[in-house]
This record gives structure tokens, C-alpha cells and sequence, in this order.
């Protein structure tokens, strides 16, 4: 048999009843206020370390260098004679001329780096990728300006009986410059960037 709560009892047992609420309600908040933070400082750390890699990847050619099938070109950048070093020298960043390397891309390079899936060529380097003149014209005006630009050589590359040719004709960003007007011609003595002597 139960017994009914006498009418003092009554009060009692509801204001019990009440505070067991109200105490689970706040062990329930506190849960969800513990599992906001937690996952609002893991979105902040990402964010942040997301941040400082993007900032390096912008200006830091080392960076890139981490990834051991870079270093190539990176020293290339830092140390050469080539058209790359040229260009930083001039204080131009990597992503200027690599302006499509997005970060879909860094991304996917990223995953290339873990898993060492490189499109490699023959020897084991980087496949080249191929540029239209729209990179190079981006700071260099267009064609027609580097062709006034050059005018007063003997012989001017930019304004070829050829016609227009592509840049990277003769322009290797990575790598050495080709002569192609010396293949058939004395080019007067001049020298491209990088060469330590003129094409014969």
C-alpha cells in the first residue's frame, strides 16, 4: 500500500523534484558547452595552422623544398643562373607565375607528398608543366612590348620572321634558355640570361 504525501510533505517532494531538474538541465548544459568549445578550438587551431601553411606556401620557397622532388626547382629559384632565379631576384614570388596553384591544388599536392604519387618524368624529376604566354604577359605587358623592349639588338628574338613565337620557345622558367634564333643564325654576340657565353 502507498500513502498519499501529507499536505507538508507535498512541497517538499516538488521543490525535490524541481532541483533534481534543474541540476540535470545544468550537467546537460555544461555537456553541450564543454563539446562547443572543444570543437570551436579545434576549428581554430585548423583555421590557424591552415593559415601559417598557406602564408608559407605564399612566400616561402623552402616550403615548398619539404617536399624532396621540389628541391630542384626551388634551388634552381635560389641559386642559378636561370630565367627562375632572374625573376627572384626581381622579387617575384613563386605564385605569381604559378598563380593557378590554388588551394585545391596545395591540397592535392599535399596528398601527392604522403602518398609519393608524383607524375615523374624518365629521370625521376618533375614532369614540366606547360604555360601559355597569358603567364608570362601578366607582368610583362604582352609580346609587342617585350619586342620594343628588345629592339635595339642585333638581332631581336621578340620580333621574329617566324612570326610569334611561344615564349617558352626559348624561356625555361626551371632550366636553361635555348638559343633557337643561333640555331640557324649568328645572333652578334648577345647572350641570354644565363648563358656564359654567346651562342655560337
Amino acid at each position: 500500500m502507498t500513502t498519499e504525501p501529507t499536505p507538508q510533505e507535498q512541497p517538499e517532494k516538488l521543490e525535490a523534484a524541481e532541483q533534481n531538474a534543474a541540476e540535470k538541465k545544468a550537467r546537460k548544459t555544461l555537456k553541450i558547452s564543454v563539446i562547443v568549445n572543444i570543437v570551436l578550438v579545434v576549428i581554430i587551431a585548423i583555421a590557424g595552422v591552415s593559415g601559417v601553411l598557406l602564408h608559407q606556401s605564399d612566400t616561402n620557397p623552402n616550403f615548398c623544398a619539404t617536399c624532396h622532388i621540389m628541391q630542384p626547382n626551388v634551388t634552381s629559384y635560389l641559386t642559378s643562373n636561370n630565367l627562375d632565379h632572374i625573376h627572384m631576384e626581381a622579387g617575384v614570388q613563386c605564385k605569381e607565375c604559378h598563380s593557378d596553384y590554388d588551394v585545391v591544388a596545395e591540397i592535392t599536392s599535399g596528398f601527392k607528398f604522403i602518398t609519393g604519387n608524383y607524375e615523374v618524368d624518365a629521370t625521376g624529376n618533375l614532369t614540366q608543366r606547360k604555360f601559355s604566354d597569358t603567364v608570362c604577359t601578366q607582368c610583362h605587358i604582352s609580346l609587342d612590348h617585350v619586342a620594343e623592349k628588345t629592339a635595339d639588338l642585333t638581332r631581336n628574338p621578340h620580333d621574329s620572321h617566324l612570326g610569334d613565337l611561344p615564349c617558352n620557345t626559348c624561356h625555361v622558367a626551371h632550366g636553361e634558355q635555348i638559343d633557337y634564333c643561333a640555331q640557324c643564325h649568328d645572333n652578334g654576340g648577345q647572350t641570354m640570361f644565363g648563358a656564359d657565353e654567346p651562342a655560337e
